[in-house]
């Protein structure tokens, strides 16, 4: 009847569609590396990511009220967990880099050639206060939370490892100054806060408050 051959000539025109839609996928696929962008424009400096992540940029709870704090406690435990020492006991992806910034670990390409490349191991126990090893609560318990920051991964980002050219970095930081590491300091957003922030302790491998290199 008509309505059948209507009904064939659509399944027909649409499952040729379908085929060459799913063929220029699997062309332009195999075009892409799984492992780097294609294009690449000039590195940009990466961004930097806060936990516990929040709604809002501000953190606020009462210290004798669990509850208030238990989502920020709950967010720090939950992206610790992969840094346990159990889970990088895999000796064939983890390598113990030591424990002060070095310069980096040259690991070839970025493809699969060479094999699974191995990459450092962080310890929690380098974050003191904040390991939550002692301290469950993360210090929320005592009114001194702690806030985990993360460097974003660029592939190609490289900064180079030099004595600091100016005095840009404030005297705290210059005190304690290691060229293997990208430093971290905080300051209050606005001038007029200046006084409500009280002592921001630091903590990161050996020591020094920022990204080793390695």
């Amino acid at each position: 009847s008509l309505a059948v051959k209507i009904l064939l000539f659509y399944v027909i025109f649409y499952g040729c569609l379908a085929g060459i839609f799913i063929g220029t996928i699997q062309v332009m696929l195999l075009t892409v590396s799984e492992f780097e962008p294609k294009y690449q424009d000039r590195v940009a400096p990466p961004g930097l990511t806060q936990v516990p992540q929040v709604q809002k940029t501000e953190i606020s709870f009462t210290a004798s009220d669990f509850k208030s704090y238990d989502p920020y406690v709950r967010n720090l435990e939950k992206f610790l967990k992969d840094y346990n020492d159990d889970q990088q006991a895999e000796s064939i992806i983890f390598q113990d880099c030591g424990d002060t910034p070095a310069n980096y670990k040259e690991r070839g390409p970025y493809n699969d050639v060479q094999g699974q490349k191995k990459v450092c191991k962080f310890k929690r126990e380098w974050l003191g206060n904040c390991s939550g090893i002692e301290d469950p609560t993360f210090g929320y318990k005592d009114g001194k939370p702690c806030i985990l920051v993360k460097l974003n991964r660029i592939i190609g980002f490289k900064p180079k490892a030099s004595a600091p050219l100016n005095d840009s970095l404030p005297a705290d930081v210059m005190s304690k100054y290691n060229p293997y590491l990208i430093p971290v300091h905080c300051t209050a957003k606005r001038e007029e806060d200046a006084d409500k922030v009280g002592t921001v302790e630091y903590y990161g491998m050996g020591g020094f408050s920022g990204f080793a290199l390695q």
